[in-house]
Formats: C-alpha cells, structure tokens, sequence
C-alpha cells in the first residue's frame, strides 16, 4: 500500500473514525483504524463492536492499492499536528506504515486487516431520506437529557420515533426531558427506535447542519446512516422505551416570559452558592417578579430577584439548576417561555410560539 494525500484531505476522516475507535483496548485491534487506499480514495473505517463509522476521501495519488490497521489514536494526533497544506506520503512496508511529509518521518506499527472486525448488518432494512441538518438539530437538540449510566439500559440512549411525517427525538433521565420534532418525508416508513448514546453523540457531530439528503437504514436491530463520505452503522438498544407523554403535566398552566441571558447569568451566580451535591436553585413567583434563592450547607446563600411577564398567583418550586442551564443552552430565542403547573408538578420550557422543541423539568424538594 502506498498514497499520497493533502493533510486537509484526510484529516477530518481520521478525527471522526478515532472518535468511535474502542480506547479501552480489552481487544487491541479494536484501538485500531482500518486504512483501505482504493480507487484513488482512501477508506477509514473504525468500530467498537457497537457502532461503525466508514469514512471516504480522495486522495492526491495512489501508487498501490492496499489496506492495514493503525493506532487510532496516533494515527489522528499526528495527522491533526503536521501543517495545513502539507502533502502526506503513506508506505505500508514490512508490517510498518511510515507516514512523511516535508520535514517528518514516522513508522506506526500495524496489526493485519484480516482481522479487523467489520459490523456486518445481516437484516433487511427499509431506506428512507431525510435532511441532516434536521437529523442533526434533532440529535443536538436532546441529547444532553439522557442518562449515561442508568441500570434502566433503555434511558442510556435516545428515542427516534418516524410516524405520520414527523420525526420526533426523546430523550430522558427521569428527571428532565426533551422533546425536538420535525417534519419528514419518511416515504411511508414508521419507526420506533433507541439509538445508544454513544451513537447519539457521534453522528450530532458528524452530520452537517444543511439540507443536504442522507439516507436512514432501519432495521429490527440496526440503524444505518449514509451520505456521499460516510457510511454509519449502529445496534439499536433492545427494549421498550417508556411512554414519553405522560411526562407532560396536565392542568391550566401559569405562563412567565423570561430573557434567556438574563436568567442564564442569574443561575450561573446562583450555582456558585448552591449547594454542590443537589445544586438546588428557589425559584419565588409574583406577579412581574422572580426571587432567586440558592444555599448550601456551609451557611452560604445567593438571592437575586428579576423582572418577568408573569401575571398569576404566588408560587414557589425549587429545581436543579444544572438542568435549568442546560435547556437554555439549547434554546435559541432571546426570550423564554415557561409553564408552570404547581409547586409539586413538573414545568414546561420552550420558545415562545414554538412546539419544536419541549422540555420538562421535574421539581426538587428544597
């Protein structure tokens, strides 16, 4: 095997394959990237048994074709390190790849791509396209509710529900939720599906945000996403996710209008005195007011009272403001809107005048 590339050619392809790439190493192959030089292209692929992630660039030259494994993390520090521009020489020799560009020489040790361990998807899958940057806001949009060690395996990864041309993504911990939803083609085809979070987290940083098609491969086991440069794969969690609308509290809300920033730096003022185990923030309602009260164990606590559109009776709920953060950190208007239920009911966040996105926050007991 030997090729030349252009850095900037290459660069991205190792950087998202080694993101995927098993750093536990328990199988060393695993720490590993496959580099296939073919048809003046050159194939990176990586997996950890659960996902997979094919990458394709075209390459300056190909002197031969061939294909070996390399350390997945060097392999992408070092290309991440040498100048823009540079052109890359790669020489698979004597079980050695040596990578040179104009003033580096390296040998990388290999292990045989015979045997890589490729994801073969052995079920049939019903196609359908969609727009990545919906895929991608959808992905984005959620993906900081879910769980990531939760012994309820199903909340350790994100619903994506395909039904009636919306394509809706759910995500839970038990204590907050998100909700994004956005129209779809679908072509007919319905889903139910729970994508791991590792998978989640990848393909939010792989797609890109413009309207460009991709293809969705749905299967009993398996999801598939492929673009011109990428071929993505993953295994679907086995289980029944729980039902997402009963989360929603019922009753006649009490609405407040809040600037974003205005509430985002309050409760980042706040959190410095919460305490650090429950991160608990007060939130005191009356009418055209807000009375922030945060403390913790050592006696220490914050107040700040801020100015709202908020017309109906005194409440008082307390929260986590971590989560409170997070929601704002999502949301993208300039103002908040927030639904309130009563002190032991769940709240309601979201843009004003909009259902895309919908996010619920369970109270804390302060």
């Amino acid at each position: 095997m030997k090729f030349t590339a252009e850095k900037s050619q290459i660069v991205d392809s190792l950087q998202n394959a080694a993101a995927v790439a098993e750093r536990r190493q328990t199988i060393p192959i695993l720490a590993n990237l496959r580099l296939k030089a073919v048809s003046g292209k050159l194939e990176v692929t990586a997996t950890d048994l659960e996902i997979q992630i094919k990458t394709y660039s075209n390459l300056l030259s190909v002197e031969e074709e061939g294909e070996t494994t390399v350390s997945a993390r060097k392999m992408s520090e070092l290309c991440r390190s040498l100048p823009d521009a540079e052109n890359v020489d790669f020489a698979l020799k004597e079980g050695k790849l040596t990578v040179s560009s104009k003033n580096f020489n390296g040998d990388f040790a290999t292990i045989s791509a015979d045997d890589f361990p490729e994801l073969e998807v052995n079920e049939d899958q019903e196609k359908t396209e969609i727009s990545s940057g919906a895929l991608k806001r959808i992905l984005t949009k959620t993906a900081f509710s879910m769980a990531s060690q939760d012994v309820r395996y199903y909340l350790n990864g994100l619903l994506l529900e395909l039904a009636g041309g919306i394509l809706k993504g759910v995500a839970t911990d038990g204590h907050r939720l998100a909700l994004s939803s956005v129209g779809a083609k679908g072509n007919g085809l319905e889903m139910r599906n729970i994508l791991p979070r590792k998978a989640v987290l990848e393909l939010s940083k792989l797609l890109s945000a413009d309207d460009s098609s991709i293809e969705m491969l749905v299967g009993p086991t398996y999801i598939g996403v492929k673009t011109e440069n990428l071929s993505f794969s993953s295994k679907l969690i086995d289980g029944k996710y729980p039902d997402y609308e009963k989360v929603f509290p019922s009753g006649e809300p009490s609405p407040m209008l809040i600037g974003k920033e205005t509430l985002q730096s309050a409760l980042s003022r706040a959190s410095v005195l919460s305490n650090e185990k429950y991160r608990g923030v007060r939130f005191e309602l009356s009418k055209g007011e807000l009375k922030l009260t945060a403390n913790n164990p050592e006696q220490e606590s914050a107040e700040e009272v801020l100015e709202v559109d908020y017309q109906d009776a005194e409440l008082e709920v307390g929260f986590n403001i971590g989560y409170l953060i997070d929601v704002l950190g999502s949301i993208e208007d300039e103002t908040v809107k927030f639904e309130f239920y009563g002190e032991d009911s769940s709240c309601v966040i979201k843009e004003p005048g909009s259902e895309s996105e919908v996010y619920v926050i369970m109270p804390m007991r302060l």
